[in-house]
């Protein structure tokens, strides 16, 4: 008889269920993690790390485990995506967390929903890399560089409607739902302001908040405009490398048309 296992240390409930799941499977097929090692190829400290409730196991191990032990894969695949979605969602402090949810497009009105409905997107895609989801795009002929969609998802640089699409289409959202989602990005970006919102935007309030730092503008204040101007420099660059590799672009053409660049003042 083997010795007894420490109990589950999950700190999020989800997690917790995932491995009590694990755990109970192997204990009805009444194998040890050795035995299970032969069975799965993975080795036994890699299957107790799973069943353990510490740290977030990938899929292939929960499916090998599983089939090991003859157990029911559509559940442990449930299992599996509730923890899996709570581990990228960090909690607020002092706030509680609450459920996913379905996001109607026709009642999105900010692109902070934009925002939070592309995180469901992904987690319902069971939350592939940003390196992956370029691959995808990739392969079907578009692009969606890693570094632009990152901060997009942050909320630190402006979501085009070219990425809004590849996104969807890379993540598996249906083409009648992705329509509907297309006249709600139409529909928020027309809401806003018609002047252009670019780098160099963002240069003239720091230049400007810079000459009146004197004059009582908060260091913290500078450093968020400086935080936006340096993510709205870079989202720039992405264009316009993405735009020298298109026919009848020129990669000296800036957002607004001018073709010069604006001074890095960082």
């Amino acid at each position: 008889m083997g010795r007894q296992e420490k109990p589950i240390a999950a700190t999020e409930p989800a997690l917790g269920r995932l491995a009590a799941l694990l755990r109970e499977q192997r204990e009805e097929a009444g194998l040890t993690y050795r035995q299970l090692a032969d069975r799965t190829n993975y080795h036994p400290t890699t299957l107790q790390r799973a069943t353990s409730g510490r740290t977030m196991p990938n899929w292939e191990v929960v499916e090998a485990l599983t089939r090991a032990c003859d157990g029911d894969l559509k559940k442990a695949r449930r299992k599996w995506t509730q923890a899996n979605y709570w581990a990228h969602v960090p909690r607020p402090s002092g706030a509680q967390r609450r459920a996913p949810r379905r996001f109607n497009p026709e009642q999105v009105d900010s692109l902070a929903d934009l925002r939070r409905a592309m995180h469901e997107m992904r987690r319902k895609a069971d939350w592939p890399s940003l390196e992956e989801l370029d691959r995808r795009a990739r392969a079907g002929g578009g692009r969606l560089p890693s570094s632009t969609l990152a901060l997009v998802l942050r909320g630190e640089a402006p979501l085009r409607k070219a990425v809004f699409l590849t996104y969807m289409e890379v993540c598996g959202v249906k083409e009648a739902r992705r329509a509907l989602w297309a006249a709600a990005w139409e529909r928020t970006n027309n809401a806003r302001t018609p002047a252009p919102v670019n780098s160099r935007t963002y240069q003239r309030e720091f230049t400007r908040a810079m000459q009146s730092s004197s004059s009582g503008t908060s260091t913290d204040i500078l450093f968020k405009l400086w935080v936006t101007l340096r993510n709205s420099l870079a989202a720039d660059r992405a264009d316009r490398a993405e735009d020298a590799g298109h026919p009848g672009h020129s990669a000296g053409t800036g957002r607004d048309g001018t073709g010069d660049n604006p001074p890095v003042l960082v």
